[in-house]
Order: structure tokens, then sequence, then C-alpha cells
């Protein structure tokens, strides 16, 4: 039985798709051509089911724009991971098209993530009526699988870590660690109609705060249908 239900997990979908359309407006206005997006995928997956996922579809070379997130009003349900995953050859070409002498392939790809990932992530703070904090993205040249897990591993760790100091009762701690290994992961493809740029956005939602979660959706969903 799915952590959240279909119309929770429904409410994300849309949340992430109006993102999506003002990334892909932008990105389309960058490129000079059409950006297509294929159907948004909502699940709940293991951490490393995801992770899996993403080593299946991607080549293991791709480059990798990570944006780290966390709630700027204090609260915990909203943070994660936001990433966009771009292939060498459509790196390249990205930074052909938009990069001078001066400017290195890692700074167009990271101005790149900036412009999509922070669409994404505002779309889902208007929705939850608060602020996201984010640094500006992360760019790692040829990594995608493995540096999954090893923020996977770390947020692990700092849970851990987390978890020991505040010494909670033996059924808390295991219920809490099983909800750290996992994640809501939105996911959406992007292809352009003639220069052959393609590449992946998703996001993982950390669920290990799911009552506190699921009441901020709640609380979203009752603000549209009753307005």
């Amino acid at each position: 039985m799915s952590l959240l239900n279909p119309l929770e997990l429904d409410l994300l979908t849309e949340t992430f798709n109006i993102g999506l359309g003002m990334g892909s407006a932008a990105l389309s206005e960058l490129l000079g051509e059409e950006v297509h997006l294929m159907v948004p995928a909502v699940k709940v997956l293991p951490k490393r089911a995801a992770i899996d996922s993403c080593a299946q579809r991607l080549d293991v070379q791709a480059h990798t724009i990570r944006q780290e997130f966390n709630d700027a009003k204090g609260a915990t349900a909203l943070s994660g991971d936001a990433f966009l995953f771009v292939p060498q050859a459509s790196g390249q070409v990205i930074s052909e098209l938009l990069s001078n002498s001066e400017v290195s392939e890692t700074e167009v790809l990271s101005e790149l993530g900036n412009l999509i990932l922070h669409a994404c992530l505002g779309s889902l703070a208007n929705i939850m009526e608060t602020e996201l904090d984010s640094e500006l993205p992360e760019v790692h040249l040829h990594r995608t699988s493995d540096l999954l897990i090893e923020i996977a591993r770390n947020k692990n760790r700092a849970k851990s870590a987390e978890g020991t100091s505040t010494a909670p009762s033996q059924g808390c701690r295991r219920r809490s660690f099983e909800l750290q290994d996992k994640v809501l992961q939105l996911e959406v493809k992007f292809q352009t109609s003639h220069k052959d740029i393609s590449g992946e956005i998703m996001l993982f939602l950390d669920l290990s705060k799911l009552s506190e979660l699921k009441t901020r959706i709640q609380d979203a969903i009752h603000r549209l249908t009753v307005a």
C-alpha cells in the first residue's frame, strides 16, 4: 500500500508538472526550439530501488546536476534533492550552444540546472505556501548512480546519528529508519525537436517525516478545493 493516497500523489505530480512547464518554456527560449516533456511519473520507492532504476535508464557516466532543498520556515517535512541528468552528448551540444570560450561546460550545466530545478522547487514551495532554501546546483560530470548511492548513504548516516542522539524507543527507531529508506520519486524526461538534446529531471522527496508531509499536502488540497 502506498504511503500517500492517490489524491496526495496527484497533487504532487501536478505541482511538479506546473514547475516543469515553466522550466521547459525558459529552456525552449534559451535553446531556440521546442522542448517536449513526457508525462511525469510519481512513485514511492526504497532509495536503493530508485537508484537502481536511474542506473538502468541512464548512462552511468551521464552528467548529474543536484540541488538539495529544505523548508526555509523550519518545517522538516519538505526536504530532499532535485536532480537534472544530462547525457554526455547532450551536455556537449548544450555547452556549444550556450557557452563561449570563457565559460566551461560545468558553468553552463550549473546555470541550466538552476533554471529548470528552481522552477520545479518554486512550484512546490508555492503550493505548500512556504519557501525552500537551496544552494546553487552542484555539477558532477560523468557521475550518476555512484553519486546517488553516496548521497543516500550520507543522508542515512546523518539521520542515524540524529536518531541515536535523541534515543527514541526501539519501536519508534525502527519505524523511523524504515521511512528514511524511502523516497517519493517524481521524474520526467525531456527531448528537443531538432538538436537531439535530452535529459531527465527527478525529485527525491524525503519521507522520514511522512505524517508532517501528509498534513502539508492535505492543507494544500483543502485550500485548492474550497477556493
